[in-house]
């Protein structure tokens, strides 16, 4: 039963992006692309995730495997139109003007590119690469669009809530599996609170905080109410 811990989790995550997909129209296609954009960036992430934070079983036997599609693309997607859904939120058709300005592939590219760097030259544990590098991209787009802050924090909060949710109903049926499946090193990260390591309170709260607003940011569109 352990080997589909990881499918059973990351499937769990997709009936989750499903409900939110199906509820409203307007969000599909912003949904579909970071959805799309956040599966190929679960298959890269894994590369380093499985040296030092976790090496879960797949259902194919390799360290990396579809499940890292599937739970990619489906905390990207969820994450990506959260905030609009529960709040009601709808994109501007006016554009909004950035500064410093924001090309889509360059931002990207330098997230991807800053995490490597930090992981394999400067030695850091890919929870410090990762959230390093978060922190920093959040904060620029932060400081150039100041109107996605709220979008960033709630966006942050509920992308935790639903992981964290996640976490203690697998709890019912794979008892223990943190511990079988994380590295737990003597870090303060990898302490646990309620059974689950405080990292990943962390990793769901930035994740959700940075993919939340890029689509608005990437794109210039500002979200208004109604």
């Amino acid at each position: 039963m352990k080997e589909y811990f990881y499918l059973i989790w990351s499937l769990l995550f997709f009936v989750v992006w499903l409900v939110v997909f199906l509820t409203r129209k307007s969000i599909r296609h912003e949904m579909l692309l970071i959805s799309c954009l956040f599966g190929i960036g679960g298959l890269a992430s894994e590369k380093i995730y499985v040296i030092d934070w976790w090496r879960p079983l797949t259902i194919t036997h390799t360290r990396i495997g579809v499940e890292d599609f599937i739970i990619g693309f489906s905390i990207g997607g969820v994450a990506a139109v959260i905030y609009e859904e529960v709040y009601k939120m709808h994109l501007s058709r006016k554009k909004s003007k950035t500064f410093p300005p924001s090309e889509p592939l360059a931002f990207l590219l330098g997230f991807i590119l800053l995490c490597l760097v930090l992981f394999y030259f400067f030695n850091l544990s890919s929870f410090y690469s990762t959230s390093i590098s978060y922190l920093l991209f959040i904060g620029y787009m932060l400081y150039a669009r100041k109107d996605l802050i709220r979008n960033a924090i709630y966006s942050g909060l509920w992308v935790l809530f639903i992981g964290i949710g996640i976490y203690l109903l697998l709890f019912l049926f794979f008892p223990g599996y943190i511990q079988r499946f994380w590295f737990l090193p003597h870090q303060w990260y990898a302490r646990l609170y309620f059974g689950i390591p405080f990292g990943e309170y962390i990793w769901y709260f930035l994740t959700g905080m940075f993919i939340g607003p890029l689509y608005e940011f990437v794109k210039h569109r500002k979200l208004l109410k109604g």
